[in-house]
């Protein structure tokens, strides 16, 4: 009888490792997980802008002026953003200044 309660207990405790090492590492996944969603959010949002500015530059360069509208560029241009993912504001004041361009998450 005194070894069954050894072993059942060696069971036990063996155990516990195990369980807790799998448990930190699922939370390490999902941090993780977050972490590059965040980052390769912010990313998109940078290349979201660096195409819009290269499609207005491209605009000035062979038109001379800058789009009033940011649909100018969608339709001539080529220009291609996720509308559902970011939100673009788009302020031109004058078809000789550039544009104020800015990205948002939604």
């Amino acid at each position: 009888m005194k070894n069954l309660k050894k072993t059942g207990r060696r069971w036990w405790q063996s155990l516990i490792a195990p369980v807790v090492v799998f448990g930190l590492l699922v939370w390490l996944l999902a941090a993780g997980t977050g972490y590059f969603k965040k980052v390769s959010g912010e990313q998109g949002m940078i290349l979201t802008e660096q195409a819009i500015r290269k499609a207005v530059l491209q605009c000035y360069a062979v038109e001379g002026m800058y789009p009033s509208k940011l649909s100018y560029l969608t339709e001539h241009y080529n220009l291609k953003v996720d509308e559902e993912k970011y939100r673009v504001g788009y302020d031109c004041f004058a078809s000789n200044i550039m544009p104020e361009i800015s990205v948002f998450e939604r």
